[in-house]
């Protein structure tokens, strides 16, 4: 059997990609476009006749290949992307699963612990589900990941992760800041952000986090500031995401024997202290540009899809994250004093 380098991206798989959007302009077009055998092999389900005539003209796929509903797509479509709104997610990946489709979906795979379970479920053994943790694929992120493994810096005590600054994604659709939430208030910041650093930890400690205390913003509406306090069994986290403030935009990983630092906008490097010595630098493997975590992602899936290499990213394992997510939010206080609290209820 060949390696899944010597095989086409998207291998015999005919792909549809659920939403043009941002992500998918800035993510998943670019990859899948530069494959001429990918090209031609992807269909664009979009609702707004404009959106997805321009997404086919400036990617070149085929134009007998759009449509604006799952509903319109052939038998041979057995593989898509979720590309859509984050609060759409449930809504929009049942259809496919019903259909037996094997579906990405954009991360958060769902907007609370118990709608990914439920998707989970409808999966079951019809439809394979992965969700584009992309930082899972970052070399500076699986080289901490190895280095903790290995014991290099001892028993792991306390990870401080702070990473934030001005908001300024594409977002076509404006959902972060407008989008209908079923249980009253939408979700900001701690669902963006938050979710990424929370899966990334619970992958590298292998275990699910207590909340301890938690403050956000927020009032009513999407919080742009989250600070937690977490126990990840005996280790103690500290965490603070902003939508509206720059922050040191790093991590720091302290051991037993050592720690591990790095700046959550460098992909390939981290710097690591042992002993008595100083800060060295290491690079992790791989490639580490934002495209190349979509090439990888995409040909991961389809080579699981065709059963010739396992899932990188289980879906089952993005659900602790998502349940840390919801217990923050169950726990979190106001950071205004009470009689401001007051006046603004």
């Amino acid at each position: 059997m060949r390696g899944s380098s010597e095989v086409a991206m998207l291998g015999d798989l005919d792909l549809a990609i659920i939403g043009c959007g941002a992500i998918a302009d800035s993510y998943y077009f670019p990859v899948l476009s530069a494959d001429a055998a990918a090209r031609e092999k992807v269909w664009l389900v979009e609702p707004s006749v404009e959106r997805r005539e321009k997404a086919a003209a400036a990617f070149g796929f085929r134009r007998g290949q759009l449509v604006g509903d799952v509903a319109e797509l052939p038998a041979k479509v057995t593989a898509a992307v979720n590309a859509t709104p984050s609060h759409l997610h449930v809504a929009t990946t049942l259809p496919l699963i019903e259909r037996g489709v094997s579906v990405i979906v954009e991360k958060p795979l769902a907007e609370t612990a118990d709608d990914a379970r439920r998707l989970l479920t409808e999966a079951g053994g019809r439809s394979l589900l992965t969700a584009n943790q992309y930082r899972r694929f970052c070399p500076s992120y699986r080289l901490a990941r190895e280095i903790i493994a290995a014991g290099e810096i001892g028993d792991v005590c306390s990870i401080n992760w702070a990473e934030g600054q001005k908001f300024e994604w594409p977002t076509q659709s404006g959902f972060y800041f407008r989008r209908p939430w079923k249980t009253g208030r939408p979700r900001g910041v701690l669902l963006d952000i938050g979710v990424h650093v929370l899966d990334v930890v619970c992958w590298w400690l292998n275990e699910e986090p207590r909340v301890v205390s938690a403050a956000m913003d927020g009032f009513g509406g999407p919080e742009c500031f989250t600070r937690a306090q977490l126990a990840f069994g005996d280790v103690e986290m500290d965490l603070a995401v902003s939508f509206h403030s720059k922050l040191a935009n790093g991590f720091v990983v302290e051991g037993t024997k050592g720690a591990i630092r790095g700046s959550v906008t460098d992909f390939s490097t981290i710097e690591i202290r042992t002993g008595s010595g100083g800060w060295q630098s290491k690079r992790g493997p791989g490639p580490a540009g934002w495209t190349d975590f979509a090439e990888i992602l995409l040909r991961n899936f389809a080579a699981a899809v065709e059963g010739r290499e396992a899932l990188l990213v289980d879906a089952a394992s993005v659900v602790a994250p998502l349940a840390a997510v919801d217990a923050i939010y169950d726990a979190a206080d106001s950071p205004l004093p009470s009689y401001y609290r007051e006046w603004a209820s």
